[in-house]
């Protein structure tokens, strides 16, 4: 379990880089609210949700070990490579059943063809949108955050899961084309 500790420690680097923030949310921070959404999400979408919430659980453990890379800071290739390296180290810490289901729902995720790893990917885009969103009522410049409301868009394929995102982003960020 340190290493679900350590990710306490680990500021996300994107708010830190990009934005400036003073005190940017940790990766156990986004990891929590993204399972809560992924849970409600889930819930709605009918899928099956302990195995969606276990895979949000696991989608950035790895970073317990490597760091928090900003996208096109190495290649995604080379980050998979080392998220994977670095999840297989600690879950070979755990007895074989969970391990291997473990590692089983984090090729689920690497490969990003089911509805659930779809849903995890999306949501894990939408969080950093209601980031943003708290980070621009705090004062954090509109026009640089503006990047991270995009985003969700641009890089959500399924198309149920783009429609609950998009919906939920109306309620939040009613203003998004001012």
């Amino acid at each position: 379990f340190n290493f679900v500790m350590e990710l306490k420690t680990i500021k996300r680097s994107g708010w830190i880089n990009k934005v400036k923030v003073k005190n940017p949310e940790s990766v156990a921070d986004h990891t929590y609210a993204m399972s809560t959404m992924v849970m409600v999400f889930s819930d709605i979408l009918g899928l099956k949700t302990e195995r969606a919430l276990k895979m949000a659980i696991l989608h950035d453990l790895g970073e317990s070990i490597v760091g928090d890379y900003e996208p096109h800071v190495i290649s995604r290739k080379e980050k998979e490579s080392r998220e994977t390296e670095a999840i297989d180290c600690i879950l070979n810490l755990l007895p074989l059943e969970p391990r291997k289901e473990y590692k089983n729902i984090w090729k689920e995720y690497l490969n990003n063809k089911s509805s659930i790893a779809q849903l995890v990917h999306g949501v894990d885009k939408f969080e950093m949108a209601f980031q943003a969103k708290k980070y621009e009522s705090q004062g954090y410049p509109s026009h640089i955050l503006r990047q991270f409301f995009t985003s969700v868009k641009n890089e959500v394929n399924d198309s149920k899961v783009l429609r609950l995102l998009e919906h939920t982003e109306d309620a939040v960020f009613p203003d998004k084309d001012s």
